[in-house]
């Protein structure tokens, strides 16, 4: 024990800590309502002193950093190009990954009962659409990747017909925009959808980029929502599971004692906030994708399964987004090339 604490002396290593600490854990907080029942500690407030003064400017500091990754010209191009360059070959596998890991969560819903989320339940009286939805979202994804976007897509925003409209919030944006995305991935997919998108005269490789910013843009906005609404509106169900799970509070351990579980909540619904915003505005976004990544897998750990069935479709993005941060536009191919100088 001494020697743990000898440690944590040195300020060099504290402040080295601190730095890779500053956004552990806070999207295991993501989805509150999974671990916590709604209304819990509704007059719970956040504590607005000196101390949380300092977890704002700290964290804040994140988005600065990234601005200036992203348009200081002194850092060298090819730096600046592996922020931004894809690292994957033209073939989209990783997307079919995606429609892989999108089924199997239907898939799980359907043995759980569950409506999209885990702590999405619909009443007897229309329980049974929802098992026809997801069932017909997973035999149709073999016929129209697009068609079975533009399903989620109607089926997210009907979510506000079936639950309350604060809970239909806290999941709009990440299904929305998955089904914007598979939309526009599905004639690098499928067939059909490929014929569909030369009907209109687009490019398959077009639309493909459109899929990429599509998810980026969604997750930042969930991000975005949840830090706003479940953590700085609502931090009771946050404390909550902290109280219940306080070895998530990692700041005691940097001999930090005075920063609380309710700080911690504050903590955490800026660096959603941060985060959130990174992502819509892109900015040093491989770095970004990589913290969401590891933090994902640390929180996957520590929090078990039904962590780990609600997020794979977010991990499974995060993947996408890490290596395609820029997608390629495919090149032509040489017969086609050929045609067209013969054209000319």
């Amino acid at each position: 024990m001494s020697r743990t604490y000898s440690i944590f002396q040195k300020p060099w290593l504290t402040l080295t800590i601190s730095l890779i600490a500053l956004f552990y854990s806070h999207t295991s907080l993501a989805h509150v309502r999974w671990f916590i029942a709604d209304g819990t500690n509704p007059d719970i407030t956040l504590p607005y002193d000196t101390i949380s003064l300092a977890i704002a400017i700290g964290t804040l500091t994140l988005f600065m950093f990234a601005t200036a990754i992203s348009y200081i010209p002194i850092l060298p191009n090819k730096f600046k190009a592996g922020l931004t360059q894809p690292i994957v070959s033209a073939y989209p596998w990783m997307w079919y990954t995606l429609i892989l890991v999108i089924n199997c969560y239907l898939a799980v819903n359907l043995l759980l009962g569950e409506f999209l989320a885990p702590n999405l339940y619909l009443s007897p009286q229309v329980a049974i659409f929802g098992v026809l939805i997801q069932t017909a979202a997973i035999v149709l994804m073999a016929i129209s990747v697009s068609l079975t976007g533009a399903a989620i897509v109607i089926t997210s925003l009907g979510l506000f017909l079936f639950f309350p409209f604060f809970i239909a919030l806290d999941y709009v944006f990440e299904f929305l925009f998955v089904g914007l995305a598979l939309i526009f991935i599905g004639p690098s997919l499928n067939n059909n959808d490929s014929k569909f998108c030369l009907s209109l005269r687009q490019h398959k490789a077009a639309w493909r980029k459109i899929a990429v910013h599509l998810v980026r843009i969604g997750l930042g906005l969930q991000l975005l929502e949840l830090g706003i609404h479940n953590k700085l509106m609502l931090p009771g169900m946050a404390l909550a599971f902290i109280d219940q799970n306080d070895y998530y509070n990692f700041f005691p351990l940097l001999n930090l004692v005075q920063i609380s579980n309710l700080h911690f909540v504050f903590f955490v619904g800026i660096s959603e906030i941060i985060l959130g915003l990174l992502l819509i505005t892109n900015l040093a976004n491989r770095i970004i994708y990589g913290l969401l990544l590891t933090i994902f897998i640390i929180t996957f750990v520590l929090s078990g399964l039904e962590e780990l069935v609600g997020h794979m479709p977010i991990f499974t993005i995060l993947v996408i987004l890490f290596f395609e941060t820029k997608t390629p536009i495919l090149t032509k191919k040489p017969l086609l090339r050929s045609i067209e100088a013969k054209k000319t």
